[in-house]
Formats: structure tokens, sequence, C-alpha cells
């Protein structure tokens, strides 16, 4: 009986959820795109994709490498390369085939009807931090 119920309660709220989510995901490709110059997308990122769902590649940077690490750092759960790589140290062949040649890290970023702007523009923010402080560091050397 509960979980009959559970589902007539998803099934009523998923058309807003469906919609905040999506509204969500745009607004984070915006802020990625205002803010972190040379971020690109993997996949069809405006046309058919799995809407709870952002694949991100960022630039390369001497820290490349920490990304997850210090996104996981910053209390931001995020995921590296693609879903079929989940677990590798190698990287992602899709990736790699999207990007070939590149050292340009891959992020997937998931959405849920929970999720707020102000989440997004904290995630946005420690992401332009880190690439600032790479651009400072860059800079002296």
């Amino acid at each position: 009986v509960g979980l009959g119920r559970a589902i007539e309660l998803g099934h009523e709220r998923m058309a807003a959820d469906r919609a905040h989510i999506e509204d969500i995901r745009r607004y984070m490709v915006a802020q990625l795109k205002q803010n972190i110059p040379g971020v690109s997308f993997n996949g069809d990122h405006d046309g058919r994709c799995l809407y709870t769902v952002l694949n991100v590649s960022f630039p390369p940077s001497s820290k490349s490498k920490l990304l997850i690490f210090n996104l996981d750092i910053a209390g931001i759960a995020a995921s590296g390369g693609s879903a079929c790589s989940s677990g590798s140290d190698i990287g992602s062949h899709v990736i790699q085939a999207l990007h070939p040649g590149t050292d340009r890290v891959a992020v997937r970023f998931s959405f849920s009807r929970h999720n707020t702007r102000e989440e997004v523009d904290y995630v946005v923010g420690k992401i332009r931090e880190m690439y600032k402080a790479d651009a400072r560091q860059t800079a002296k050397v």
C-alpha cells in the first residue's frame, strides 16, 4: 500500500519536478559559460538528453586532475568522466572520442527536485575560485 501511494505522489509531482530540474540545469549551463572561460559540454546538452545530468568538460589547467577532489572537499558531490567509466582511473573512452587527444577534465553533475539556484551559484563559485587560483599561480611562474 505504501509503495502504491509513493508512486501516486511521484506521478503527481513528475511534471513540476522535471520543469524545476530542467530550469536548474539550464541555469548551471548559463552560469558555467559566463564564469569559466573555455568550458564546454559533452553530449547534446540543449537537446535530447537526460535532463537530470550535465556532463561538463573543463579547460586544462595545472590542477585539472584535482578538480573532483577539490569539489569533494568543498562539499560538492560530482563524478568524473562519463557514467560508462565510473570507478575507472583511466578515463572515459566516450569523452576521449568527443575530445580526442585532450587533457580536459570531464565532470558529471546530477540534479533533483531538491537542488536550488543557490547551490548552483555555490558550485560555480568554487570552480571559478579554483581556476582563478590556478591562473594566479601560473602568472607567478
